[in-house]
């Protein structure tokens, strides 16, 4: 699998304001580095955005309180965006950086 090509099309799905598919693919990436002792480590970065991409639409849908959660469960594994080194990495920070952004713009 090309990570970087699943990444990047990820990125033009949260830039389409699909929040919920955003989810679903990362989720499904999540599963499968998390099953692998190679990539286990990283599939937690993958987490993190399963339930960020998904803030904003629950906040939409005036699920606060579940978007918050999601939300603080993002802020406990963003550290490792920039603590993992990997070749990823700044994919990771350009999602993260695409995230705050659509956050800023939905959730004032």
């Amino acid at each position: 699998m090309n990570l970087i090509k699943k990444l990047d099309e990820i990125i033009k799905i949260i830039e389409k304001n699909k929040f919920v598919k955003a989810h679903d693919l990362f989720e499904e990436l999540w599963r499968e580095y998390k099953n692998d002792k190679d990539t286990r480590e990283e599939s937690f970065i993958l987490k993190a955005f399963v339930n960020a991409s998904v803030c904003v639409e629950l906040h939409k849908m005036n699920r606060v309180e579940h978007s918050t959660n999601v939300w603080n469960t993002f802020k406990k594994y963003e550290h490792l965006i920039d603590e993992i080194e990997t070749i990823n990495s700044s994919k990771y920070k350009q999602i993260q950086k695409l995230i705050y952004k659509k956050r800023e713009e939905f959730i004032k």
